[in-house]
């Protein structure tokens, strides 16, 4: 499986703030400007015109995080750091990428600062960074000779609650019906925490369906989470793609509470649970489709 590194990430998280709700008048237009010539690799015309935008509309965290990536695609490191630490300090939702953010440049510097880099990891620990397999990635060499680095992973496998029992809820389905996590067991579950605006998430429903389909009849189910505001927008989305398993939407987006409860901040958010309702597998590594099937055949004949 090929991993996400940081920078990946960050131009997913590119493509997320120019395509997310609520802009500013004028400015989607102008970050689809700034997406257009950055996907045509014209980086210094892509800076230019976030950097009207900044000066038109001020610093908004999703100019901010557009330089930021461009920036880096200059190489222009420093000034990559000081736009990242300034839209981690003007950002109403702190999540643990704007920290993820920050550690990759401090990694990345001539003389890189680990000291810097391993404070704002563990920040990103504190604001519920999970996907602890992403840590092996190459760019985190330097951090991993630091003893502290395994306490950190420990505490991320304790704060997801791997092979403890699931974090129970109970909602209602777009349908009407009733869920309840406690009510599953003899039933291995997984649990997507998804919406229609994102691409990864739309990406992996071919592979949600074949294997629902697949394994549906063998003691397996799937509890898809919407984060979406529109429920027409959802339900539009769900009678396209013929969606079958359960499906719940709120209409609170990234304060539903079940994904509150789960600390999610990124999607697709892939969560497996055995049919004894144990937590067993959780993770960005879950995206690759023959991991996922790997780790669904796995439940299914616990």
């Amino acid at each position: 499986m090929k991993k996400i590194t940081l920078l990946l990430l960050g131009v997913v998280v590119f493509m997320a703030v120019i395509f997310s709700a609520d802009p500013l008048p004028g400015e989607k237009e102008l970050l689809e400007k700034a997406w257009q010539l950055y996907e045509q690799q014209k980086y210094r015309e892509a800076l230019e015109s976030i950097d009207k935008g900044l000066a038109g509309y001020g610093e908004t965290e999703k100019l901010l995080a557009a330089k930021f990536n461009v920036l880096l695609k200059l190489d222009r490191v420093e000034e990559a750091l000081k736009t990242a630490i300034r839209r981690e300090e003007v950002s109403e939702r702190k999540t643990p990428w704007h920290c993820l953010d920050i550690v990759s440049i401090y990694l990345k510097l001539k003389s890189p600062d680990t000291g810097k880099a391993f404070e704002w990891l563990d920040k990103a620990v504190e604001r519920g960074f999970l996907s602890y397999t992403e840590l092996d990635n190459d760019e985190f060499a330097l951090l991993r000779k630091d003893k502290r680095f395994n306490e950190l992973v420990e505490k991320i496998k304790n704060n997801i609650g791997i092979d403890k029992p699931a974090k129970d809820f109970a909602i209602e389905l777009i349908t009407g019906e009733k869920f309840a996590l406690a009510e599953q067991k003899g039933t291995a579950i997984l649990i997507d925490f998804w919406a229609t605006w994102c691409k990864p998430c739309r990406e992996g429903i071919p592979h949600l369906k074949e294997f629902y389909l697949q394994y549906k009849d063998k003691g397996f189910e799937i509890i898809g989470i919407s984060l979406d505001s529109d429920k027409a927008e959802v339900e539009k989305y769900i009678a396209a793609e013929n969606l079958k398993w359960k499906l719940a939407f709120s209409g609170n987006a990234w304060q539903d509470a079940t994904a509150r409860l789960y600390n999610v901040n990124l999607i697709p958010s892939y969560w497996l649970i055995d049919k004894k309702g144990i937590l067993r597998d959780f993770g960005m590594h879950l995206r690759d489709k023959e991991t996922l099937k790997k780790a669904i055949e796995k439940l299914i004949t616990r």
